[in-house]
């Protein structure tokens, strides 16, 4: 038997018994052929990938989307809620004084810092007030009595005034102490075993001195 191999033209097998020649595609051309379809393929995976991620990721916004919203409305009527009651008064209850009311504020413990200098030590104080006004926005009261008692001296209070907020939170006003003056803003921190709190800071300017005060005080109307 006779083969032929010319490889620029392809693959030709000749065989001389027969008398005939089968000529087979070019190499080149099986290698071209199988990388365009090596190609088309990948490409053709490639998009079915991108739509099953695409397809995926609309379905979970269009799950989430429910709950997103759902979110933010509970936020939203969470905000209107508490501008709601912030407005209206009924987020905490209202001090509701009347007029000829008193209030007393007594210290159980504090401490005074003498303002400019680095003398300190414990200090005393009670404050009688009596309402006065009452308005929509708050109290006027008038203060009728008490003392403060702060670097060994006592001052009796002989006159003063004073604004409570509506929910008899806070406190701010003057005083007079004989000669001496004195500003003072509180703060009521609630009830605890039975009894009401607060935060009394006193300003007082006795001559030449001033002092600091602080002051944890029982709050009895």
């Amino acid at each position: 038997m006779n083969w032929i191999h010319d490889p620029s033209a392809g693959i030709n097998l000749c065989h001389a018994s027969y008398g005939r020649c089968v000529q087979t595609v070019p190499s080149a051309s099986l290698n071209t052929e199988d990388e365009n379809n090596h190609r088309r393929k990948m490409k053709t995976k490639s998009l079915a990938i991108v739509a099953t991620v695409g397809t995926f990721a609309v379905l979970a916004l269009l799950f989430a989307y429910p709950a997103m919203a759902a979110v933010s409305a509970h936020q939203n009527s969470d905000i209107q809620q508490t501008t709601q009651l912030s407005q209206n008064g009924t987020a905490a209850q209202e001090a509701r004084l009347s007029v000829d009311q008193t209030l007393t504020l007594t210290s159980v413990a504090g401490g005074y810092r003498e303002i400019g200098t680095s003398t300190n030590g414990t200090a005393t104080g009670s404050l009688t007030l009596k309402v006065t006004g009452v308005f929509a926005g708050g109290y006027a009261l008038s203060l009728t009595g008490g003392a403060i008692t702060v670097n060994g001296n006592t001052y009796t209070i002989s006159s003063g005034s004073a604004e409570l907020g509506r929910y008899g939170v806070r406190m701010a006003g003057q005083g007079q102490a004989g000669s001496a003056k004195f500003l003072f803003a509180a703060r009521n921190l609630g009830g605890f075993g039975g009894s009401d709190y607060g935060v009394l800071r006193v300003d007082l300017t006795s001559g030449s001195q001033e002092f600091g005060l602080r002051l944890l005080v029982t709050v009895s109307k």
